[in-house]
């Protein structure tokens, strides 16, 4: 899983991860700890989103108003 995630990690990526499946568990605990030592933070979608003076557009981006 984290050979699918690493290359593809940047700035303001968000992670998808399925809790119905074995892998998902058993892979979250070092998931987490490489995206750390990675010198990533680990923050909530809704930390990501501008509030004020920003729309969504139709497209999903934010746009400074």
């Amino acid at each position: 899983m984290w050979q699918r995630i690493e290359p593809k990690l940047a700035n303001g990526s968000i992670i998808l991860m399925h809790n119905g499946t074995q892998n998902t568990a058993l892979s979250l605990e070092m998931i987490i700890t490489n995206i750390k030592e990675a010198g990533f933070e680990i923050v909530r979608v809704s930390d990501m989103i501008f509030t004020e003076d920003y729309t969504i557009d139709v497209n999903g981006v934010q746009q400074k108003n």
